[in-house]
Order: structure tokens, then C-alpha cells, then sequence
């Protein structure tokens, strides 16, 4: 994912997460991050329709990292799910 959007927007952005092939909906939270910096703090994800993702909204300009954690007992896997950019 590498979308751009202005920083007045308010906007929802889907995202596919895939673990082990299969795509996951269920027990996924999203972390946004500074480009270089590792997850630490985990909000549940928004449901838009059939999709799962997160608001864009509030974000300072510059160069955004996503990461999804699945909670599936045992695992908790982590999955980095890309960037996008805030102008």
C-alpha cells in the first residue's frame, strides 16, 4: 500500500491482511507508526462494509508505516502491511 493523502482528510483506509495465504478479518489490530519505528501501541481495527482498516485522520506529514498483529492462539503473528504518505 502506498496511498497519499492530504493532511485535512478524514478518510478510511482498507486493508488486506494475510496470514499464511489466507486473508484474516477476526481479531486484528492495526499500529501507524513513523516510518522507522517499531509497534507498540494497538487499536482495534475499523470495520467499513466487508472491509478492515483504519482512519486516516490527524496525522502529521511524512511517510507512514502500517502493522497488523492477529491474535490466532497460539500465534500472534505481526504483519507489515506497508506505508502510506501524509502531505
Amino acid at each position: 500500500m502506498t496511498n497519499t493523502y492530504p493532511r485535512e482528510t478524514v478518510e478510511f483506509q482498507a486493508v488486506t491482511v494475510t496470514v499464511n495465504g489466507q486473508v484474516v478479518t477476526d481479531d486484528v489490530e492495526f499500529s501507524i507508526t513513523e516510518r522507522d519505528v517499531r509497534p507498540t501501541v494497538w487499536d482495534v481495527a475499523v470495520v467499513n462494509g466487508s472491509e478492515i482498516g483504519f482512519m486516516v485522520v490527524g496525522f502529521d506529514p511524512g511517510v507512514w508505516k502500517v502493522w497488523a498483529r492477529v491474535t490466532s492462539a497460539p500465534e500472534v503473528p505481526v504483519v507489515d502491511c506497508g506505508f502510506f504518505i501524509v502531505t
